[in-house]
């Protein structure tokens, strides 16, 4: 059975850039934290000790919160799905890849498999304790 793989190098679209650094705390923390602090009544100050941020990014966090807007970057840094299907592709390929290193080392295996099953002639040569002296002798 012989199988054919394709092969081929697919331009990579550009991915967009994202203006900024990433932020340090996921939108769902976030929008906890704003909870807390709108809901709850918790203060500023509190909140920010407890959470491990500044009073600032409090701030900041119930300001999105309240605009409704907090999980509104997190969607504009999804990828592209042009983006998404290469990174597919590329994924597919090369699991198609080691599909075929595994293959070769099946084989392999199997006639490794098959050669030690064989029955051995009496006229082989294998070395052992029981025939040593023999083999030290010089060649004829």
């Amino acid at each position: 059975m012989e199988t054919v793989m394709e092969v081929f190098t697919k331009i990579k679209p550009k991915e967009k850039k994202i203006i900024g650094r990433r932020p340090k705390w996921t939108p769902e923390y976030q929008q906890m934290v704003a909870q807390k602090v709108v809901e709850e009544g918790m203060k500023f100050r509190e909140a920010a000790k407890n959470f491990g941020m500044s009073t600032a990014a409090v701030n900041a966090c119930v300001k999105r919160y309240r605009k409704g807007t907090i999980f509104k970057n997190a969607e504009a840094k999804e990828q592209s799905s042009e983006y998404k299907i290469y990174t597919l592709e590329e994924q597919i390929k090369e699991l198609k890849t080691e599909i075929g290193d595994l293959f070769l080392q099946n084989q392999m295996l199997k006639k490794a498999l098959y050669h030690s099953q064989s029955p051995k002639k009496e006229t082989s040569s294998v070395i052992t304790s029981k025939n040593l002296d023999q083999y030290r002798k010089g060649a004829k």
